[in-house]
Formats: C-alpha cells, sequence, structure tokens
C-alpha cells in the first residue's frame, strides 16, 4: 500500500452482451458489500455496455436485477442466432448488414427504461459518474459526467437514457444515437476501457493525489487477441469484420495499454478482475451473441474470476470503503 486510500474508482469495460460476465462479476461484490456499489465507490466510470452498469451502478440499482434484464432480454437486444462458424457463413452474416446497423435500440431502450427510468437526469445520481462517448458532430471524444466540478455546466440535465444509448451506440451494430441534435458514438472507439480517463478526472479535476487512490477495474474477458499467419496479410473490411477482427482488436489493444499503465501508476492499488476466453468458448462467445450458452458460459468466467479475487486483501478493502454520497442539486440528490 503506498498511502493511505481516500478515493475509490469503479471502471468498468465494454464489450456488448460479454457485459453480462462485468454484471455478474459486481453482482457478486455487491453481496460480499452489503450495501450498493455507489456506497463503495467515490468516482464511477464505464464505456458502452459497462456506461450502462456504471449509470445503473451510481443510479444504486442492485445488480442483481441488472443481472436478470441481461439474462431475460440479451437475445432481445442483440441475437440468440450461433456465431458464424466458416468463412462462407461469416461472409454472408457481414454482408446482410451492410447497408445498416445490425440491431434496432427499441429493446435496449425499454431494457434502460425499465433499470433506471425514462427522464432520470445525470444530477439526480448520488455518486460521480463518467461516460465516454464519440461526438460525431464535433468530430472529438466526449466524457459526459455528473456536476461534481465547477466547470460542468450542461451535463446535469442530460438523460441517463440518452447516455447510456450514446455510450453504447456501437458502429455497425447500433445507430449512432442523437442528442440534441448532436450525433454519438460508442466510447469504446477511444475508451473502451476507461481506466486512464478515471484516474485523470480524480486528479485534475476532484484534487486526488494518486498515492491515495485504489482502483477496482472490471473487464469483458476479451483483454487477448492474436491474428495467425495463415492469415491473408491483405484483408479487406470483409476479412477484417469477420469473426468480429477489428472491434476484438480495438477492445483487446486498448484494455492492455490501460492496464499498463495503470500498474505503473498506481502499483498495487490497481486491481483488475477479468478472465481470458479458453479457445473452445472463442468459437462460440461473441459482442453479440446472447443464447444460452452465452450466458452459461459468461456466468461461469464470472464466478471464476469472484473466486480467484475474492480473497484479495485489497478486494477486502475495498468492499469496506465508505464513499459520501454526493448531491448534484437533482431532484433525487
Amino acid at each position: 500500500m503506498r498511502g493511505r486510500v481516500l478515493f475509490q474508482i469503479l471502471s468498468l469495460s465494454g464489450g456488448g452482451f460479454l457485459g453480462l460476465y462485468t454484471a455478474i462479476v459486481l453482482a457478486e461484490l455487491e453481496e460480499v458489500s452489503g450495501q450498493p456499489l455507489a456506497d463503495r465507490f467515490d468516482l464511477i466510470a464505464g464505456t458502452s455496455v459497462g456506461g450502462i452498469l456504471g449509470i445503473a451502478v451510481a443510479a444504486r440499482v442492485p445488480m442483481s436485477k441488472v443481472v436478470a434484464a441481461f439474462e431475460e432480454h440479451g437475445h432481445e437486444i442483440f441475437s440468440d442466432r450461433p456465431v458464424p462458424q466458416g468463412r462462407f457463413r461469416q461472409k454472408l452474416e457481414l454482408r446482410r448488414n451492410a447497408l445498416g446497423a445490425k440491431y434496432r435500440p427499441a429493446k435496449l431502450r425499454e431494457v434502460i427504461v425499465d433499470l433506471v427510468g425514462e427522464h432520470s437526469k445525470m444530477q439526480d445520481l448520488s455518486q460521480r459518474l463518467i461516460v465516454p462517448a464519440v461526438n460525431l458532430t464535433k468530430g472529438s471524444p466526449q466524457l459526459f459526467k455528473t456536476p461534481h466540478h465547477e466547470t460542468i455546466l450542461r451535463d446535469g440535465r442530460l438523460a441517463l437514457l440518452d447516455v447510456a444509448l450514446a455510450t453504447s451506440a456501437a458502429p455497425t451494430f447500433f445507430p449512432v444515437h442523437a442528442i440534441s441534435g448532436e450525433l454519438f458514438a460508442d466510447g469504446g472507439l477511444f475508451a473502451n476501457s476507461p481506466d486512464q480517463q478515471a484516474l485523470h478526472e480524480a486528479e485534475h479535476f476532484l484534487g486526488q493525489d494518486a498515492a491515495t487512490v485504489k482502483m477496482v477495474s472490471v473487464g469483458t474477458t476479451t483483454s487477448q487477441f492474436s491474428i495467425s499467419n495463415a492469415t491473408s496479410p491483405n484483408m479487406g473490411w470483409i476479412d477484417w469484420m469477420s469473426d468480429q477482427r477489428l472491434p476484438k482488436v480495438m477492445i483487446a489493444a486498448q484494455q492492455i495499454i490501460a492496464d499498463a499503465v495503470m500498474k505503473h501508476r498506481l502499483g498495487g492499488n490497481y486491481l483488475r478482475i477479468d478472465r481470458q476466453q479458453s479457445a473452445e468458448q472463442e468459437r462460440f462467445l461473441a459482442l453479440d451473441v446472447a443464447n444460452r450458452a452465452a450466458v452459461l458460459d459468461l456466468r461461469a468466467l464470472a464466478e471464476a474470476s469472484i473466486r480467484e479475487n475474492i480473497n484479495s486483501p485489497l478486494l477486502k478493502s475495498a468492499m469496506a470503503h465508505n464513499a459520501p454520497q454526493q448531491k448534484f442539486g437533482g431532484t433525487n440528490g
């Protein structure tokens, strides 16, 4: 321990339906904690599906309810079709969605509304939150934030629903999301693992010393990738998108560098909870496959991660931390 921990961060990665792994881990941690996770962390950061989960944490939604929503409705948000096997089926799947987004956001919107409401706003939350997205209208990254600093003037009035749909508008999977005339895409395009953005927020906007910050970062079983030399080096868009190669590379590469930087910055005050899929599981798990087999595999991976980390002194102390509730001037604050 580098110093007395005064400030704790929960950081949640993106990964589509693989975020069920994250939700199960959070539900287990919440059970261990005996209190909502918003009472254990002073700042929550989440991207894409991790952004949806982060919003739910900050809104004090029981994580068991979130897990149930994923398991019950995941196949309606995405698909229960198995991962296409073989190049012909993979190319056929890609061509089906060449001219439009693969999924409509109506069911995702319905699930988010059920979890956090249609009109609840960022300023209604009782804990600090940052959620990355890409502002396509301005051509720049954007962090949606609770009004926890005097320079944050507008985000507090944003609906949680809009923030959730913006951060999870993954290109080719969902349409871009519009907020007040501005178009947004998935924050995973630049910060799929928002660890560094969260630490920067704590240091530069909340006045925290990195020596007294602890971070628990939870992944989506997507932290490794490799492409065989047997693959043609002259890959076009079909080859890059087959087997979701491009999003897998983007997600894993970002996670690897974020993990390395956080270990340097925070040392023993950084805990990454994640699990590598086996070679067999990789054949049947995907960002958008939400069938019964995927649910069982992700639950097994999450439970293995909990067993591996539950006795960690760092995690035990994290679950004993008391994070003061925040008041931002909203209806619930």
